[in-house]
């Protein structure tokens, strides 16, 4: 039924709960996962703008990107221990919109997405990623709550 599995993670408490859904959706059958981590644009060496070759020093964006990197090493190695297909991807952007966004690219069955308990405030302030990944989301969309 879910062909190709968008996975984000973000290296929160709750992203091994929703590497587990997503074994669970993917286990005995022939779906692809694509494990993804949103980077936001003032952290993506690869997207800063810069002149082409040019060596930028920025010791708090090489550590955003080597923590994203872990991130999905971590699920990778899950599902390839579960015999899961999967490949791992880093995306630039506001997290909500470049879900989306890959999930098009890749023209994904569904995405498999963690939900935090932010406090009014944080709604306000940061909004809810997995709300706006529903309200825009090209396919069905599985939020895992445990965790919290």
């Amino acid at each position: 039924m879910f062909d190709v599995i968008l996975l984000a993670v973000d290296g929160s408490k709750q992203s091994p709960f929703v590497v587990d859904l997503a074994c669970q959706l993917a286990k005995d059958r022939a779906s692809t996962v694509f494990v993804t981590c949103c980077i936001d644009e003032s952290y993506a060496l690869e997207n800063n703008g810069d002149i082409p070759g040019e060596i930028v020093d920025y010791p708090p964006a090489e550590q955003e990107q080597h923590t994203a990197r872990a991130v999905v090493g971590r699920a990778l190695d899950t599902l390839a221990q579960a015999g899961i297909s999967a490949r791992g991807n880093l995306i630039v952007g506001a997290a909500g919109e470049a879900l989306v966004a890959e999930a098009a690219k890749r023209k994904a069955s569904v995405i498999v997405i963690g939900h935090r308990q932010l406090s009014a405030f944080g709604r306000m302030m940061k909004g809810s990623v997995s709300a706006e990944v529903i309200a825009g989301s090209p396919c069905p969309v599985l939020v895992e709550v445990r965790g919290n």
